[in-house]
């Protein structure tokens, strides 16, 4: 990689993570960090993750060639501001908010022509926040958005692109205006649905407390992003409120929809109502698979008793056989305990399959 210095401002768990995922892959590279928190500095200093820890944004951001902004969304404004008269130029700036629209409209108006803003979102992360949290491999595997101004030079994209894909992930070009429709379809509205529904079942009449007893298996696995940051989410509603907005309105409609043929007990339009929902849900790791994530997926069913998943890994471990990725599916309600395994190529599936058939497990292609 050309780029020999990068500073970090905010180093938490997304500013941590991509220390620490940068350090492993480009070594050589001078990385500087700015956080409040002097300990997280403090660590990643001793730990040889970054070379240098600054006490101010002009320290931080002077003679480095690439700038990560890993700070909350409403403090991007404010740093673009201080630090717009220290960078040099042809530095590339980009950030890690999970809005585009707003902080490329700031870029655009308060830094220099000669210093190119990309916007990004790494499609990563976890409910715990902080530098203690962080690792150095929170990005592989995962899409990371970039949204460059459309007059930035192909060669700085294409560098963009180059340090995306050293930390293992995967670089998705888009428009500001796209991201924000997508990401508030698949992830902030998500959080709002998710916390209305854990809100409605809180306030139901419950003396017994039986809710709490029941609420295992799907209703945990539904609800489990509402265990992130509050106040994050509440800058990234606001920050995205147009579109959230809009998202929100179409959420009603369905519901409404929905309640309508529940009161004239319409059967079949019920029917088709999760019908059309399951159709969707079931081709989405087809339609990743078709576009640009290079995954195929094999379902295992598993017995719910300590040491079978790693069992599972292990025994395709075992016949060289590298996992990209594991997921579980926890409810029992409808099917058994099951894992979701993701290798890189179809081959892998075959073999996998070979392999953990003649050991007598269940399983079999999606």
């Amino acid at each position: 990689m050309t780029i020999q210095s990068v500073s970090i401002i905010g180093l938490g768990l997304i500013g941590g993570s991509l220390a620490k995922a940068l350090k492993r892959s480009c070594p050589d590279i001078y990385t500087k960090a700015l956080d409040r928190d002097n300990t997280s500095l403090s660590s990643a200093l001793s730990n040889g993750v970054i070379d240098e820890g600054c006490e101010n944004l002009k320290d931080v951001v002077e003679g480095s060639e690439l700038i990560f902004l890993c700070t909350p969304i409403d403090s991007i404004g404010l740093i673009l501001n201080r630090i717009s008269e220290n960078v040099a130029r042809h530095t590339i700036v980009t950030d890690v908010c999970s809005i585009k629209g707003s902080i490329m409209d700031s870029a655009k108006d308060i830094l220099p022509e000669d210093i190119y803003f990309i916007g990004g979102h790494p499609m990563a992360g976890a409910e715990s926040s902080g530098y203690a949290y962080s690792t150095a491999h929170m990005f592989e595997n995962a899409f990371y958005v970039l949204t460059p101004f459309g007059d930035t030079p192909l060669e700085v994209v294409k560098l963009m692109v180059e340090v995306v894909s050293s930390v293992g992930a995967f670089p998705l070009i888009m428009d500001a205006n796209t991201h924000d429709e997508i990401v508030g379809a698949v992830s902030h509205l998500p959080h709002v649905v998710s916390a209305a529904l854990v809100n409605t079942v809180a306030e139901l009449e419950d003396p017994s407390r039986f809710k709490e007893k029941l609420a295992a298996g799907g209703f945990r696995d539904i609800t489990r992003i509402t265990s992130s940051s509050p106040d994050m989410w509440a800058s990234i509603s606001i920050a995205n409120r147009v579109k959230l907005s809009g998202l929100i309105l179409s959420m009603i409609d369905n519901l409404q929809s929905f309640h309508s043929l529940l009161n004239r007990r319409e059967a079949d339009e019920i029917e088709g109502f999760f019908k059309a929902a399951k159709k969707y849900r079931d081709e989405l790791p087809t339609i990743q698979s078709s576009t640009s994530m290079p995954y195929y997926e094999l379902y295992v069913d598993i017995e719910d008793r300590p040491g079978t998943i790693g069992a599972v890994t292990s025994l395709l471990g075992e016949h060289h056989i590298n996992i990209k990725n594991v997921g579980i599916i926890h409810s029992r309600g409808h099917e058994p305990g099951c894992l979701i395994i993701s290798l890189s190529s179809s081959r892998d599936v075959d073999r996998a399959l070979s392999v953990l058939v003649q050991k007598g497990y269940r399983a079999y292609r999606r």
